[in-house]
């Protein structure tokens, strides 16, 4: 087992090398006018006060799920803080992850935004869309491996014994094969949708507005990174949501970000659903 995990990673690297090495000849042989791509974005019709509306509903339901998660997990026997942790986080999902993806689409019904003004959604082209974001994936993955193992050797250096996400670990131990697959297609596709609506499509163009597209980029990233609360993940979440957001940027299409972001999560949990069984 342990031969066919090191064949597929090394056939998983190799792939992102080659999807790399073709997008340096296509940028190199293809100039790119970034000055249009940047003011489409800075065209995108959300607002400082989108942003701010949307950044104070999350707060408030970032408080809340945090309050009931502990209130929650109060009431359980401690010899059942497995089944609480993992009820808790399914609790979260439902208070943090639906509702505010409900509060986007609300959000766009009120402003009576279609979505392929508001994040370059449309049905023409999506296979193209696609097949970029697998690309895109592919073409991160080596430079995201790469400073990733730096990072978390920096950790171990330091005395700081690098963990998994919490809804990694719970994915990987959880006994319900009912709740696995929710946890599975909360990380793999409703985690993806609201966290790149929400980062690349809405804040970040009007960050971009007021601050610029380089400011608008590290920042946003920033915030996806420190909204995990995992350190040992602080960093890796920082250098892919900087992907995400280029992609965005060069594509105009949030499919590529949400493709990408879903590939990430779903290789991660399938990798160290593995390696658990392997060990």
């Amino acid at each position: 087992m342990t031969a066919l995990i090191v064949s597929v990673y090394t056939a998983f690297l190799a792939a992102g090398l080659l999807a790399a090495v073709a997008l340096v000849f296509h940028f190199r042989d293809r100039r790119v006018d970034w000055r249009q791509h940047v003011r489409r974005l800075r065209e995108r019709p959300w607002t400082g006060r989108d942003a701010l509306l949307l950044a104070a509903v999350l707060a408030g339901l970032l408080g809340l799920t945090l309050t009931s998660r502990a209130l929650f997990e109060r009431f359980f026997h401690p010899a059942a803080a497995g089944r609480a942790a993992t009820a808790g986080m399914v609790l979260q999902s439902i208070v943090f992850d639906w509702a505010g993806l409900t509060a986007i689409v609300v959000l766009l019904a009120r402003r009576r935004l279609p979505w392929r003004s508001a994040f370059g959604l449309e049905s023409r082209g999506l296979t193209r869309q696609l097949g970029l974001g697998l690309l895109f994936y592919l073409a991160t993955m080596p430079f995201f491996w790469f400073y990733s193992t730096l990072y978390q050797l920096g950790l171990k250096w330091l005395g700081m014994d690098p963990t998994m996400q919490e809804v990694a670990a719970a994915i990987t131990a959880v006994e319900s094969l009912g709740v696995r697959i929710y946890l599975i297609t909360l990380a793999v596709v409703i985690a993806p949708v609201f966290e790149e609506l929400l980062f690349r499509g809405i804040l970040l163009p009007a960050a971009a507005r007021r601050l610029g597209v380089g400011r608008a980029v590290l920042l946003t990233s920033l915030l996806f990174a420190g909204i995990h609360c995992h350190l040992p993940s602080f960093l890796p979440l920082f250098l892919i949501a900087v992907a995400f957001a280029l992609a965005y940027l060069y594509t105009e299409s949030i499919v590529v970000p949400v493709v990408m972001h879903s590939l990430f999560n779903a290789v991660n949990l399938a990798l160290l659903t593995v390696l658990r069984d392997t060990l």
